[in-house]
């Protein structure tokens, strides 16, 4: 395996979408013209390591990021607007595998008709910063907003945009969807003023809770530092806060998964039943954990095909 470490260039990053662009080619847009709010002074440069052989295997793993963006992958033609996913990728909270656990299920979400969008988010700790939850809950209501807000031009169905979660991305993913900010219009910002509200949720292998026995002390004190509260951990545990009339759920775990703990799917899943919330799970009893998309010949491996499916039909 190579590996590879760059330091990115943060300002060759185009804004928008650049004129004449062919379908299906992904490009990259900021959250923020500016500095993101939060991280003023914050003096890190954004590293990329590849895990991959850089060729045939695309697996880069990046942290310290101080300027959060969107990577969007649209479909070659559509005749009307379509889904937008939003992927949050996992990384333990301290990188974003950008990659596995984000443009390569953009990419075929692209390909079946859909728009994937990955977030490469402030994650909670920096080899300088602690950025904890308020920072990563910034990126992922932003990232739904700028979405919203170039939904015309990207050809996107605003009213159907959700998110989707791996690993610890899932509890950056979900928060929007427990905590759902409608529309602002007093707002200075106009990308402020628009809803952060999604039309579903999505996870592979998600965490999504933050209850000592199914997260552990090392994603809580990564969340609110060395001291949670017990109403900071009630607030972030999705299963805590699920009510009837609330969007639709997919969620994929091996039940044998030890990087997050199955118990996360579920105790959402059993939380959503009873709220009689539409809930859609692939459970399998083997597989682990880190997967992605990737085939690696385990039952849990064919969860992909599954939610083409079910997000076709939301």
């Amino acid at each position: 395996m190579i590996r590879q470490v760059i330091t990115t260039a943060l300002f060759a990053i185009p804004l928008l979408i650049p004129d004449g662009m062919m379908a299906n080619d992904s490009f990259e847009v900021r959250l923020w013209e500016g500095v993101a709010p939060g991280s003023e002074g914050v003096k890190d440069e954004e590293k990329l390591v590849e895990r991959g052989d850089g060729v045939k295997t695309i697996d880069r793993s990046i942290s310290d990021t101080v300027i959060p963006t969107l990577t969007v992958h649209l479909p070659k033609h559509s005749s009307k607007p379509v889904t937008a996913v939003i992927i949050v990728p996992g990384g333990g909270l301290t990188r974003a595998v950008i990659d596995k656990e984000g443009n390569d299920l953009a990419r075929v979400l692209a390909e079946s008709g859909m728009a994937g969008i990955v977030l490469k988010f402030r994650n909670a700790q920096t080899t300088t910063t602690f950025n904890g939850m308020d920072i990563m809950e910034a990126d992922i209501r932003r990232a739904i907003r700028v979405t919203r807000f170039h939904a015309s031009k990207w050809n996107i169905a605003s009213n159907r945009i959700g998110t989707f979660g791996f690993s610890a991305g899932g509890i950056v993913a979900v928060t929007p969807y427990i905590h759902p900010v409608g529309e602002d219009p007093d707002d200075q910002d106009r990308i402020n003023r628009l809803s952060s509200e999604v039309a579903f949720f999505a996870g592979a292998y998600p965490l999504l809770s933050m209850q000592t026995e199914v997260a552990g002390p090392r994603y809580q004190k990564l969340l609110f530092g060395e001291t949670p509260t017990k109403e900071q951990l009630d607030n972030y545990s999705a299963e805590l806060h699920l009510k009837k009339g609330m969007p639709p759920i997919f969620l994929a775990h091996a039940l044998d998964d030890q990087g997050v703990l199955a118990e996360n799917s579920l105790r959402m899943e059993d939380a959503a039943r009873k709220a009689g919330i539409r809930v859609q799970t692939f459970f399998r009893d083997s597989g682990g954990h880190g997967y992605g998309i990737r085939d690696l010949g385990q039952p849990i491996n064919k969860w992909v095909s599954q939610f083409k499916i079910w997000i076709q039909e939301q």
